[in-house]
């Protein structure tokens, strides 16, 4: 491209930008969807599809036939015809049709092809009527259009700023893989039967500019290093498009695995964590349970061992929500027998845990107030090291901890939760506290402000994820949410995989919903869990299909058209280094937390991955379609006409 190219090269570079706000502003704002038959914050939705193996199966099958056609039956037209979609654009803008053509030419369309690609799969494998389907398939046309105008604004960009050659490819496929972001939350707003979004204001007046910039200064550092290894890596195994795009998705986490570091250095540069001092207010705990017998007894005990080490008063009301075996009368006999504590049991409906917590969060009369799981079991110090956090800072809201699966370990699931949870709240959350950008306090263990619950109404019901929804409600109201992994809670892990698939089902459900119900391009973005953690949290699920329709057609493209730049040995151990980054901060925290048994465990950690993502897959396949229906506008017209023909003469 020429080095200068004028105001042609600006009004470009503007009319992109007005082109992309066009395309994805309306439909990531869920002005539109009306699945949602609740009212408040009551969620009313269709139910949802159980999971369903045969129906991932098609799913990878019909990913292996397209990446078998996206390979073998590649016709060299198709890629003159993007590339002369690239030139043209080009030429329009700066009048230079040579050197338009020539950088056309060294642009495979290979991640174009792999997003239509994977919306063919989707629009195949989704359980969806026709039109939906077809509604799925337009976003192929509308990707290919948002990458010839990301191959141009690279081409651009270079010309106007004098950028080195290196970086370029590296530049237009991270452009083009942020627009393949935006394009499935898209696919995701526009295609499933999901929550309205949030009918809670934003409260938050001011007190976000300080957590927004230590934020974005840390994104900004983490990046300008991870794009550092990004392009020595590519140096060192080639530049093919699909080897770049692999090793770009490999580190991605890694942009935010070092600004997680960044924002813990700040954290302990900042002091140290609150510390119990000589004020014991009153607490009360909350506790739904539905045929709990096998441990609430244990987790009462635990609860009287921690009454012991806090010293103050705390008062236990349990709600039984309709069991049918002993959980009410083992609760009783161990509440009886409290020496630190005192407690009652109530009854409840069997209306759902929801209620069961509305009914006992009623009684309550503490300023403080803690949630816990039946199936889970407290530290002694529970009380005691969490209560400070919230004498320290009026402005939190709610805590959690860190929680680790009861010990003794048992199985390889054991090992991998444990591994999952010290990195995810012993280092990640609790980073992302230093912030305020915890997206989700679990309820296996979860204590917040009575008059923040109150102002709030109570826990919402009808909607997986009620955990993060209480979360985000109570942060558009102002408050905040921190984790403090000095504290530690115990809770039961899945013993088998049927086990974990039921629960990552639910969570991957529950991660689409609260992302709907709070996205950032909906109803604003009051503070960073808004604008960042949850956008990528509920990316990294909502992509989780994209990445195995991507690694089957690399081993695909590997085994039909082999090369020494692209092979499967080849892709594999780029794939295997890319991923390195990812485990070093696992290993430091394993470290940090003195779990040093769990690293001989640690080779499992990518096959426990690969299982997670099927997991998400299958979520994600089961979640409701809606249906097609044409403008609301028309609709209205349509209903207006029809009325006036009712109107007897």
């Amino acid at each position: 491209m020429p080095s200068t190219a004028g105001h042609d090269t600006v009004a470009a570079l503007v009319l992109e930008a007005l082109l992309l706000l066009l395309v994805t502003r309306w439909p990531l704002a869920r002005r539109f969807d009306d699945s949602d038959r609740g009212s408040g914050r009551i969620v009313e939705l269709p139910s949802v599809r159980r999971p369903s193996l045969p129906r991932a199966a098609v799913f990878l099958l019909v990913a292996a036939c397209v990446s078998t056609a996206i390979v073998a039956l590649r016709h060299p037209q198709l890629m003159q015809a993007y590339q002369s979609l690239v030139a043209d654009t080009l030429t329009a803008t700066a009048r230079d049709p040579h050197q338009a053509l020539v950088y056309a030419r060294t642009l495979p369309p290979l991640l174009p092809a792999a997003v239509v690609g994977y919306l063919v799969t989707m629009a195949v494998a989704l359980p969806a009527s026709p039109g939906r389907r077809l509604m799925i398939l337009a976003h192929a046309p509308l990707f290919v259009a948002l990458s010839v105008l990301a191959e141009c604004f690279t081409a651009l960009l270079g010309a106007t700023t004098g950028m080195p050659l290196a970086p370029a490819p590296l530049i237009a496929l991270a452009l083009q893989s942020t627009l393949g972001y935006l394009l499935i939350f898209r696919l995701t707003f526009t295609t499933y039967r999901l929550p309205a979004v949030t009918p809670l204001p934003s409260l938050r007046r001011g007190a976000d500019w300080h957590d927004n910039l230590v934020l974005a200064l840390c994104l900004l550092a983490s990046l300008g290093l991870v794009t550092a290894i990004a392009l020595a890596l590519i140096d060192q195994v080639g530049g093919h498009p699909l080897t770049v795009f692999l090793i770009l998705a490999s580190l991605r986490s890694a942009v935010t695995d070092l600004t997680f570091v960044l924002l813990t250095l700040i954290r302990a540069v900042g002091g140290r964590a609150p510390r119990p001092g000589p004020l014991r207010p009153a607490l009360d705990v909350i506790i739904p349970a539905y045929n709990e017998a096998a441990g609430i007894e244990r987790l009462l005990r635990s609860i009287d061992r921690a009454a012991e080490g806090y010293g103050g008063p705390v008062h236990v009301i349990l709600c039984d929500d309709g069991s049918t075996d002993d959980t009410r009368a083992l609760a009783e006999a161990a509440v009886g027998a409290y020496r630190h504590a005192s407690g009652e049991v109530i009854q409840g409906q069997h209306a759902g845990k929801a209620k069961a917590l509305n009914l006992a969060l009623a009684r309550c009369t503490a300023d403080f107030v803690f949630r816990v799981d039946a199936d889970c079991a407290l530290d002694r110090d529970s009380f005691a090291g969490a209560v400070p956090h919230f004498l320290a800072d009026p402005r939190v809201g709610t805590l959690g901890v860190l929680p680790l699966p009861k010990e003794p370990y048992t199985t390889w699931i054991d090992r991998m939760r444990a591994m999952e949870q010290l990195f995810t709240y012993g280092f990640c959350l609790s980073a992302l506290s230093t912030v305020d950008g915890v997206p989700c306090i679990p309820g296996t263990f979860c204590a917040f402000r009575r008059q923040a619950a109150v102002e709030l109404g109570g826990f919402v019901h009808g909607m997986f994820g009620e955990d993060a929804e209480f979360t985000c409600a109570l942060g558009r109201l102002g408050w905040r949410a921190v984790v403090a992994p000095q504290t530690v809670s115990y809770e039961d892990v899945p013993a088998s995989l049927g086990q974990l698939r039921v629960q990552r089902f639910r969570w991957g459900l529950g991660g689409m919903m609260n992302f709907s119900r709070f996205t950032p391009f909906g109803q604003g973005a009051p503070g960073t869990r808004f604008w960042f953690e949850l956008p990528r949290s509920a990316g990294t699920r909502l992509t989780s299909p994209v990445h195995f329709f991507v690694l089957i057609l690399a081993f695909v493209y590997g085994v039909l058209q082999p090369q020494p730049q692209h092979n499967i040995a080849r892709f594999a151990v780029v794939f295997v280094l890319a991923q390195l980054p990812a485990l070093l901060p696992r290993i430091a925290a394993i470290f940090y937390y003195r779990r040093t048994h769990l690293l001989a465990w640690l080779p499992l950690w990518l096959p426990f991955s690969f299982v997670k993502r099927f997991f998400q897959l299958e979520s994600t396949l089961a979640c409701g379609t809606r249906p097609v229906r044409g403008p609301r506008p028309l609709r209205e017209l349509r209903r207006a006409g029809l009325s006036v023909k009712g109107i007897p003469s």
